[in-house]
């Protein structure tokens, strides 16, 4: 788990060996995964390298508008001070589209801060670690790409020789992929340059809709901070072809939505997996059982935005209970047909849209509680999950918000300061995004009111 900052060192040798780098883009993720900071000149780097960059308490409190909410307490309350963040070791890297004029590197705060997402998730793999344990973890995204239209703005319009059928299925096939292999090929190149363990690029079913996935880490903090690189490199890509690389948990209503799977196992000091077993070990039935038990507790962690809840929709592969299951893509809590040293959960919930800090930290945080707590599973689904009569997940964002916040698990897990900021962050998000009157108010309800 690096936590170590920029030696000058290293700095003086990237200014070397990138002579055409002339910005530098130095950025915090918020709650939501947003990149937030500064871009800074070439002759800037040195001296933050040296002595940090200041930025203010509130970069992790904006809504995805880039608002900071009062409400959350955190803003007005405490005059909003500045806190030192440093340039994390190793993320200084080149960006290579654009006559690699840019680069990138994340930055983190001097000192820990409870409200920042990478803490959070330090914070479970610690309690893993106090007990011999080491999480194991890999990122799979999905998203789509569209042609921007005037002044960049999002459209639903496919690429040039890509298929806009919804009603042809074209899940792993070729053609989508072969009509942007040029792109491809610079995502995977910014991938190589910024060291991201990237792996297979699947075709997805919807309209130019695919899924990259990166490789399992022992060091799951970093695991979602290439999760969160990822994106941006696919959209620094995109920006370089001429395309808009989106992804919403849900951008048409018609397409198949967009999810986050992570793929989770845990190690013991001897590097054997503790999930393995006859098929599975007791150890990994716990975790199971803790992962159902609080899903519904970190549903406002799974989805994070209005549009996320529309993902769940019945017959989508996207579970809407807190299922489990063998080689079953139908549960939440898919066990992969490669057991033995392999054997792990898919946990299939979160939208693409999601932070993979936050998402990772709650996968651990359920595990984790079931473990301790010897919870039983239940057995496990053969078949449909959707024609059980289970309790469903809370897919309101309303009552999400509201279940996460009086959570006794989430707050032992998260801390009372992050359930408590989280929650009034994404309530006054929501209740801004409800206000609005759209043009479907329009359409179902004017002629009629």
């Amino acid at each position: 788990m690096n936590t170590a900052s920029i030696t000058l060192e290293e700095a003086k040798a990237f200014l070397a060996e990138n002579p055409t780098v002339q910005w530098i883009d130095a950025f915090v993720l918020d709650m939501n995964g947003h990149p937030r900071g500064k871009r800074l000149r070439r002759d800037d780097l040195l001296g933050v390298a040296k002595g940090g960059m200041m930025l203010p308490g509130s970069v992790f409190i904006m809504d995805p508008l880039g608002n900071c909410i009062a409400e959350t307490g955190r803003l007005w309350t405490n005059g909003d001070p500045d806190f030192n963040f440093r340039i994390l070791a190793g993320t200084l890297k080149a960006i290579p589209v654009d006559g690699t004029r840019f680069a990138q590197a994340v930055i983190v705060p001097e000192k820990d801060d409870p409200l920042d997402p990478r803490y959070v998730l330090r914070k479970q793999v610690e309690r893993f670690k106090a007990v011999g344990h080491t999480p194991v973890a890999a990122v799979e995204l999905e998203y789509y790409i569209t042609v921007p239209g005037p002044g960049g703005a999002f459209t639903l319009d496919t690429p040039p020789g890509v298929s806009r059928e919804i009603d042809i299925p074209l899940t792993f096939q070729f053609e989508d992929l072969d009509a942007l292999q040029a792109f491809n090929d610079d995502i995977y190149r910014v991938a190589e340059f910024q060291g991201l363990p990237v792996d297979a690029l699947t075709q997805e079913s919807g309209p130019s809709q695919f899924e990259i996935n990166l490789k399992h880490s022992s060091d799951v903090v970093e695991a979602a901070l290439d999760g969160l690189l990822l994106k941006r490199a696919v959209k620094a890509a995109a920006r370089a072809h001429g395309l808009n690389a989106t992804f919403m948990a849900k951008p048409c209503h018609e397409w198949p939505g967009s999810g986050m799977h992570i793929h989770m196992s845990v190690l013991d000091k001897a590097g054997a997996n503790i999930f393995a077993g006859e098929p599975i070990s007791p150890l990994f039935r716990h975790a199971l059982g803790g992962l159902r038990e609080t899903m519904g507790d970190f549903m406002a962690i799974w989805a994070q935005t209005a549009n996320a809840y529309r993902r769940y929709v019945p017959e989508s592969y996207v579970s809407m209970a807190a299922h489990w299951g063998f080689n079953n893509r139908t549960v939440a809590l898919r066990i992969p047909d490669q057991l033995g040293p392999g054997t792990r959960v898919e946990h299939r919930v979160a939208g693409a849209d999601a932070n993979p800090y936050l998402v990772i930290a709650a996968i651990l945080a359920g595990a984790a509680y079931g473990m301790v707590g010897k919870l039983d599973p239940g057995p496990d689904v053969k078949g449909n999950s959707e024609e059980l009569d289970t309790p469903p997940l809370p897919t309101v964002w309303a009552n999400a918000l509201e279940r996460f916040e009086r959570s006794p698990v989430v707050r032992d897990a998260f801390g009372a300061d992050f359930q408590h900021v989280f929650s009034r962050l994404k309530s006054t998000e929501r209740a801004n995004f409800e206000r609005i009157v759209t043009s479907l108010d329009h359409l179902w309800y004017a002629s009629v009111a």
